[in-house]
């Protein structure tokens, strides 16, 4: 069973997390190497996004095991306010266990810094905002 303070611990390890993407995206040289840790940053960014989600679902006791089915339930539960973009996300995220080619590593790299930097932004927003008193 999911506790508060493993949301907390959790939801901690996101913002700071989303704190280091925003970082990299900041970076203002446009470099390979800043585009793959931008990358980087927002697959741990995302992986801690969704198993917050799963902690808070758990402390309702409801079980989901994967990402999309995490993200629903935030779309239902008013944690996320675009179901849809959060489908792209899913799909972006999964482009870059599998990512070989320069052109797909940077249509990426701009949908994490077009859409991706704002929905984590208001993810985090909603899930402060909750009753958990993070």
């Amino acid at each position: 069973m999911a506790s508060d303070e493993a949301v907390q611990s959790l939801f901690s390890q996101f913002k700071q997390a989303h704190q280091r993407l925003k970082e990299a995206i900041d970076i203002e040289e446009e470099t390979d190497i800043k585009r793959d840790a931008v990358i980087k940053r927002f697959e741990f960014t995302y992986e801690l996004l969704w198993k917050t989600y799963k902690k808070i679902a758990r402390l309702q006791k409801l079980d989901y095991f994967n990402p999309k089915a995490c993200f629903q339930f935030a779309f239902k539960s008013g944690l996320i306010e675009d179901e849809q973009l959060f489908l792209e996300i899913i799909d972006a995220r999964n482009k870059t266990t599998h990512v070989y080619s320069e052109e797909e590593a940077k249509k990426i790299y701009n949908f994490i810094k077009e859409k991706v930097i704002n929905a984590f932004d208001i993810a985090r927003k909603k899930i402060k905002e909750t009753d958990f008193n993070f």
